[in-house]
């Protein structure tokens, strides 16, 4: 924090200044003559009762401030000694006191307190009243002025380098009474309130150039016709909100009513309490009487009736064909990819029952194996419904008319061993379709064919005897 002293503490304008520092956030030292009618209070403002005329009492004071803070970044002299008479009519010991504490005590001050100025880069400001407001200047402000004024100069010129800043603030009064037409206006005076506004200017560490000194005039002097319009000051932007006129202002739009607050009647009849009793009694009841809670057989559900077959279905239970038609109709894509690539397809008929082409027999001496009944047997097919029935009734009919076969002892047993030979090759073809058969064709129709096959062999096995 930053530390500062101010001289005449207890004039109006020394409080000011005090009052916006210690809005800035400095921590405040005042030295005056009397705090008796100081009512302004702040933990960041000390005060300290001195005898300006004494200079003994205003360096011990100013060691003392030093010694505690061991530090000091600002130094105002706000004290006011102007005499109000004239030079050749002051009394020496007035002329001896009025030098002591506008001249002698601030160059004490700024003696004792240069060091610590140096070392922070700290700012020293003297404002020295040039004469009191309707009076002629005197010597003795004369020497005040000139003396503070050339003692500054020197320091800022030996000091700039360092960073002290230096600033005399001159207040020049109207030198003569006000006149009847303005009736002591406030225009025709310094008003304290922007001396400190000017002196917190001042303080601006942002100001790159050093005001050496500034003088302060009255707005209009004390002989002027009349007062000036008094300008308002422009608005400030952060602290103000300015509104638009009225005309540019939009319609007042009418107000929507509020609905009263509707009573909502409860439906249950007991409280939350009661409530919470009668649920809680309920599941004590349930935990210590289960039996009473239990279903009897009369209201337990009965059980869900299984489904039965799909209309579509057949009546021997197989499944729906239209739905699993995508599936056999890639097994069939497959069995006939198998064939294109050279696996021989059961044979449905012996080659000795087909009849010899008149150009001799083209077998050249092969005959059917023994088994041929199982060569004969109908090849699966995966056709559905009307189709079906009327392949199976043209292979019942090819079985019936089949004609006799041929004793063992025939002279074609070689053509026999070898198609004997070749039956194996056949088999693993034969049993997959015999499998894919027993899963595609029904139950029924199983039975039929092989109550067929059983009327076949007896039909061959009597031919044979």
């Amino acid at each position: 924090m930053d530390i500062a002293i101010v001289t005449g503490a207890e004039t109006p304008l020394g409080l000011s200044l005090i009052q916006r520092l210690v809005r800035q956030g400095f921590r405040v030292h005042g030295i005056g003559g009397n705090f008796s009618r100081v009512s302004f209070a702040d933990p960041q403002f000390f005060a300290h009762p001195v005898d300006l005329c004494d200079l003994n009492a205003v360096r011990e004071a100013a060691e003392q401030i030093l010694q505690k803070e061991k530090s000091l970044d600002l130094l105002i002299h706000a004290l006011d000694v102007t005499p109000g008479t004239a030079f050749e009519k002051l009394p020496v010991g007035n002329l001896e006191a009025v030098l002591k504490i506008g001249l002698t005590g601030p160059v004490l001050l700024t003696r004792l307190a240069l060091p610590n100025l140096l070392r922070f880069r700290g700012q020293l400001i003297n404002v020295i009243p040039a004469n009191k407001s309707g009076a002629p200047p005197s010597a003795v402000n004369a020497l005040i002025e000139g003396g503070l004024r050339e003692m500054n100069r020197v320091l800022f010129d030996q000091a700039r380098d360092a960073g002290l800043r230096v600033t005399n603030l001159v207040l020049r009064q109207n030198p003569a009474p006000d006149g009847l037409q303005v009736q002591s206006s406030e225009q025709t005076h310094i008003d304290l309130e922007d001396v400190a506004r000017a002196i917190e200017h001042l303080l601006d560490p942002n100001f790159v150039n050093v005001p050496a000194e500034m003088v302060l005039h009255p707005r209009s002097s004390a002989h002027s016709r009349e007062m000036l319009p008094e300008v308002p000051l422009p608005p400030d932007p952060y602290n103000e909100v300015v509104l638009p006129p009225k005309a540019y202002s939009p319609p007042e739009q009418p107000k929507i009513p509020t609905r009263e607050k509707q009573k909502v009647e409860r439906s249950i009849p007991y409280t939350d309490d009661e409530m919470e009793d009668k649920i809680a009694a309920a599941i004590e009841d349930f935990e210590a009487h289960p039996e009473r809670y239990e279903r009897s057989q009369d209201q337990q559900r009965p059980p869900k009736p299984q489904q039965g077959p799909r209309p579509d279905s057949k009546g021997d239970g197989g499944p729906n064909k239209r739905r699993s038609g995508r599936r056999r109709g890639g097994r069939n894509r497959n069995r006939d990819r198998d064939r294109e690539k050279g696996e021989p397809k059961p044979q449905s008929q012996p080659a000795a029952d087909q009849p010899k082409a008149p150009g001799g027999d083209r077998s050249e001496g092969k005959s059917p194996p023994e088994n041929s009944d199982q060569n004969s047997e109908p090849k699966p097919s995966c056709r559905s419904g009307r189709g079906e029935t009327k392949h199976r009734e043209n292979k019942e009919k090819q079985a019936e008319n089949k004609p006799k076969l041929e004793p063992k002892g025939s002279s074609k047993q070689p053509s026999d061993k070898k198609s004997a030979k070749k039956t194996p090759q056949k088999k693993p073809a034969k049993k997959t379709a015999k499998k894919a058969a027993k899963k595609k064709v029904p139950a029924k129709k199983a039975a039929k064919k092989v109550a067929v096959k059983k009327a076949a062999k007896k039909r061959v096995a009597k031919v044979v005897d």
